[in-house]
């Protein structure tokens, strides 16, 4: 699976996530914004992003946290900024899912997920 099909599949996971969960979900027009979409639930507003924990290394599931782009002659990659969304959703090739409050994050360029500080955002 390429990168694009893995993020569709968080995102369509993220998505399932809050609706079964009693939130609206709104969905940006383009990919301009460093989230993915909001969410409301009782006139509160989230910016949400997501991103797939791929399986690497020593059995670990690893997401990495930058905005990358570019075309065939320059590319570039960046850090999020620590206002760019309030919600961090992780889908996992293990098929675990992670909530995490972006302020909680204390990397800012690869999260390996499965570590014991983040168990606690760890949800169904």
């Amino acid at each position: 699976m390429n990168t694009k099909i893995r993020g569709n599949i968080a995102i369509g996971q993220a998505i399932s996530y809050y609706l079964n969960n009693g939130y609206e979900v709104c969905l940006p027009i383009g990919d301009k914004r460093h989230y993915d979409f909001i969410v409301e639930r009782n006139g509160k507003l989230e910016r949400v992003q997501v991103k797939f924990a791929g399986l690497y290394k020593n059995n670990k599931c690893k997401a990495g946290l930058r905005i990358t782009g570019g075309n065939q002659s320059y590319n570039y990659s960046r850090k999020y900024s620590d206002d760019a969304f309030n919600k961090l959703f992780v889908y996992t090739e293990r098929g675990e899912k992670y909530l995490i409050p972006w302020g909680k994050v204390d990397c800012r360029n690869e999260l390996t997920i499965e570590h014991v500080k983040y168990q606690k955002y760890k949800v169904d």
